[in-house]
């Protein structure tokens, strides 16, 4: 096939060259008009009338808007010619140097990974990280695999210390600082110590330094992880909750119950080894489950929780103990306004005042600041000192209005412990979805700033850096660490470089935990629950992306929704649970349920696009091209085929039946008086011409052993009534598939074009040469 411009794209070219009009009136895309009645383009592609979804035409002018808004100082078309001859995928292979994998059936013994058997444990990821064990291990490749495992030796070897050194010894300052408030306050939401929290910023942060591969995450508190761990250590410490120290329900009554502390060290080392569990395995992917919509509804739910779980510090109240089960919530609220009675004045005041300060801070002194000192104002420290001091001794203005203070903060550093092996069977379960929880929002925020930065992060590592965290962290007193999204996003906006700053910060903390720290013991809890409600903003204003969730999908705005209600209504791990088991409900069903139209070329060019799209474009008599985007395989084969007969408008075996209908003679043997509706269903079951299918494979990315079956068994049928079936734009995973997969005879009959256009070419110049013989 040799293709010459002809006159109609002649002047296509010339009219697309003049700067008084660039864009085919013809070809203008019109958008599907949902609300508006009307009439669907008429099966030859060309408009109805009747202003439908694609009627006729109006002139094109400049200031017309298509989906893609306004064409505004475009340059020029540039003309577009092909002179080649038709190619079928094996010609286009031996003719171009083709270095994949041969379309051949020794494909099939091809291995997948070469790497030597004698590696450990031989291929993947894992290779890159762990060395072999082998005599062969050079010295470069145990360079190679301290360098993967060990960021921090690749990136302190290139560290340029003249460049980055004040960006990191002041991020690291600034972070520091936020990291005592903060401590402080979180530790609370997990029902343990303060200083517990002081620890989570120094240990932790310190291990991440060296296996992290994110520089502007800051590890340490996070409000829902604390909360998540504070419900752990709440079932495991209080009388008639836990089942014992030792996991086992029938324990003595007077067996002593695990500190809180115990417990949240055991939830700190499961959830470390439930990360590194899902390194060994490589299942950093296993994230992308959750899905944007479903962290949203959960985080904001679980904001919730930290407000409800906050109110009792924040108004000074005597509450009972909180309430457990479903609408757990609901039974906190009905006790606050119970209760609301016995608020502490003084404690409101201080509430309110932090509260107000906060804010101003946030949302006018820190937008102001920024613009004139690039170091960020520590508002929440100078809340906590300002507290700390109003509250200190006799005659402080705080002390003499029963507000409740923080409590004893021991100095020094802890001295590592194991928990005690029962203990963590019995938080095991209770740590996988923490492990996931944390892991995805650590891992969330290093790649926005990644992207941002320029710069990439490892899942897998990141999976490695966080899972080593909390197992070093479990030794010395800490719950589970995360990323924080407020301090993350301060450490970058006060220069940032490298994870030098995490070392700057955990000096500067080393300070508070061996001095220091005793200073806050006199702050009003009040105070520290308000740092807590003003943090969560960010997370309870996410609830206007509900209904954008809901607009831009079915299926993601009921997973935000319900994962928000069951969160809320139900518990924090239920509610995960069910909006996790919601997102793979609708993965599935929207696998199952492809892409799929006809196409039609546009006259004049190669170009191929939905007839239902273009009112321009004309099918190709004879022949219909089908377009199929996603997966084939045993659970979308049958919606493969389904979808394929209903557009195409011919189903093999109700054509052979017609047929034998016809050749039995059913005609001459019916009765007279049926004889007019046998004829009449017979004029509405005789299909319109139909000589050859072109199957678009471009938009599948897979096919499993069950597609290609149905894929051969599809061209069979259709070729038993003399329809040609071929495909067109396979990518190389699918024809390796076809070759391991399918029987030889069926496969070589089979033909395969590298393009929609080549296969429209080759299959019309054959219906052709076909006709001509057979009127011969």
């Amino acid at each position: 096939m040799r293709r010459r411009r002809s006159t109609e794209e002649e002047s296509l070219i010339a009219s697309a060259n003049d700067p008084e009009d660039d864009i085919q009136p013809e070809w203008v895309y019109r958008m599907r008009d949902r609300g508006s009645p009307g009439t669907s383009p008429s099966p030859g592609g060309a408009p109805t009338a009747g202003g439908g979804l694609y009627g006729a035409t109006a002139p094109h002018n400049k200031d017309s808007r298509g989906l893609l808004g306004v064409k505004q100082g475009a340059p020029p078309t540039v003309s577009l010619r092909v002179d080649r001859a038709v190619l079928e995928q094996r010609d286009l292979q031996g003719r171009f140097s083709y270095h994949g994998r041969a379309v051949s059936r020794s494909a099939e013994k091809e291995p997948v990974d070469r790497c030597c058997s004698s590696c450990w444990p031989s291929c993947g990821d894992v290779r890159d990280a762990l060395p072999r064990l082998s005599g062969a291990c050079s010295a470069k490749r145990a360079a190679e695999t301290v360098r993967g495992v060990l960021p921090i030796v690749e990136w302190l070897g290139r560290y340029k210390w003249r460049e980055d050194l004040v960006g990191d010894l002041v991020s690291g300052f600034t972070v520091a600082v936020m990291h005592i408030p903060q401590g402080l306050a979180y530790a609370l939401l997990g029902n343990v110590p303060p200083v517990v929290g002081l620890y989570m910023a120094f240990f932790p942060v310190l291990v991440y330094c060296l296996f992290g591969t994110s520089r502007h995450v800051s590890m340490g508190t996070f409000a829902v992880i604390c909360l998540m761990t504070g419900h752990v250590v709440t079932a495991h410490t209080t009388p008639g909750l836990s089942p014992g120290p030792l996991g086992n329900a029938t324990a003595a009554p007077d067996t002593p119950l695990p500190s809180p502390i115990e417990v949240a060290s055991a939830v700190a080392l499961m959830v470390g080894a439930a990360q590194m569990l899902m390194w060994a395995l490589r299942l950093g992917v296993l994230s992308a489950l959750l899905s944007e919509a479903l962290v949203s509804g959960f985080t904001t739910a679980a904001a919730i929780h930290v407000l409800t779980s906050q109110i009792k510090d924040l108004l000074g109240l005597a509450l009972p103990a909180a309430p457990t089960g479903p609408f757990k919530i609901i039974m906190q609220w009905v006790d606050i306004c119970t209760h609301i009675g016995t608020a502490n004045v003084a404690a409101v005041i201080v509430s309110l005042v932090t509260m107000l300060l906060l804010t101003a801070n946030n949302e006018a002194l820190k937008p102001w600041l920024s613009r004139r000192c690039p170091l960020p104002v520590p508002v929440e420290l100078l809340v906590v000192i300002a507290g700390t001091l109003l509250s200190m001794g006799p005659g402080a203005p705080l002390a003499s209005y029963a507000l409740t203070p923080l409590g004893h903060i021991p100095t020094g550093l802890p001295a590592p412990a194991v928990p005690r092996p029962a203990l963590l069977w019995a938080v095991a379960i209770e740590s996988i979805p923490i492990a996931v929880v944390a892991y995805t929002i650590a891992m969330s925020l290093a790649l926005i700033f990644a992207t941002k930065n320029g710069y990439e992060v490892r899942p897998n590592q990141e999976l490695l850096a966080q899972g080593a965290s909390n197992l070093v962290g479990s030794l010395f007193s800490c719950m589970p660490v995360t990323a924080s999204l407020s301090r993350s996003a301060v450490q970058e906006a006060a220069g940032c470089r490298t994870q030098l700053t995490s070392l700057v910060s955990c000096s500067l903390l080393t300070v508070v935990l061996l001095w220091a720290g005793p200073f806050f013991e006199p702050l009003p809890r009040c105070v520290l629950a308000a740092i807590i409600v003003v943090a969560l903003r960010s997370m309870l204003l996410q609830v206007r992306s509900a209904p954008g969730y809901v607009r831009s999908s079915r299926w993601d705005g009921a997973v935000w929704v319900v994962t928000f209600l069951a969160v809320v209504l139900v518990d924090i791990d239920v509610g995960l649970g069910v909006g996790a088991a919601l997102s793979l409900v609708s993965l599935v069903c929207q696998g199952v349920r492809p892409v799929c139209h006809l196409l039609a070329p546009l006259p004049g060019t190669d170009l191929y696009v939905d007839p239902a799209l273009y009112g321009a474009a004309q099918r190709v008599p004879g022949l219909v091209i089908f377009r199929y985007a996603g997966v084939i395989n045993f659970a979308t084969r049958s919606a493969f085929r389904d979808n394929l007969y209903r557009l195409v408008g011919l189903v093999p075996e109700k054509e052979l039946a017609r047929q034998g209908k016809v050749q039995q003679g059913q005609l001459r043997d019916a009765p007279a008086s049926s004889t007019a509706n046998f004829v009449e269903e017979m004029k509405r079951q005789e299909p319109a011409e139909l000589h050859a299918v072109v199957l678009d494979m471009s938009g599948v990315v897979r096919v499993d052993a069950e597609g290609v079956r149905s894929l051969l068994s599809v061209a069979a049928e259709y070729g038993r009534i003399n329809v040609s079936v071929c495909l067109a734009a396979p990518s190389d995973v699918v024809l390796r598939s076809i070759v391991r997969s399918g029987p030889a005879p069926d496969r070589d009959r089979l033909r395969v074009f590298p393009s929609v256009h080549d296969a429209v070419t080759a299959m019309t110049a054959s219906v052709a040469a076909d006709q001509t013989q057979a009127r011969v």
